[in-house]
């Protein structure tokens, strides 16, 4: 990773539907060079794929909440393969300390999360924050 590199990065991350023309202006390289550096990027690993933000309450989902989960180990697999048939469930993170697990979810409403939490329950014990807004929403991560 250059510092070529790290533009490409800044611009396909604010944009992932910037043209190869505009990123190339950004990088300061050629059409060419640009694609092959993208290309290259990509086949690493570095880049892993190109996603829509979207916004979640224009799409009717208007309660958001972190929900932090103790399991132990024999109920482990079988949350996480119940989680991954919630569409409402954007997210799980495997973590130390008091939980086992951290679970972002979408909702219509606060019954809806209450119905999610009620279906995760026999796996163990859940602690549920309610997202009042995002101070600082997801950003770019750079080298």
């Amino acid at each position: 990773m250059d510092r070529i590199d790290s533009k490409i990065l800044a611009a396909v991350q604010r944009s992932g539907r910037m043209s190869i023309t505009e990123l190339s202006g950004h990088a300061g390289l050629s059409i060419p060079a640009t694609t092959e550096r993208l290309r290259k990027l990509e086949e690493a690993g570095v880049i892993k794929g190109y996603a829509a933000q979207v916004d979640p309450v224009k799409l009717g989902y208007g309660v958001s909440a972190v929900v932090g989960m103790t399991t132990f180990k024999p109920a482990k697999a079988k949350l996480i393969a119940l989680l991954e048939q919630i569409p409402e469930v954007v997210e799980c993170l495997h973590v130390t300390g008091n939980d086992s697990y951290l679970i972002r979810l979408y909702a219509r409403s606060m019954a809806d999360i209450e119905s999610i939490i009620a279906r995760i329950n026999p796996y163990g014990e859940t602690r549920t924050s309610i997202v009042l807004s995002e101070p600082i929403e997801r950003r770019n991560l750079m080298p």
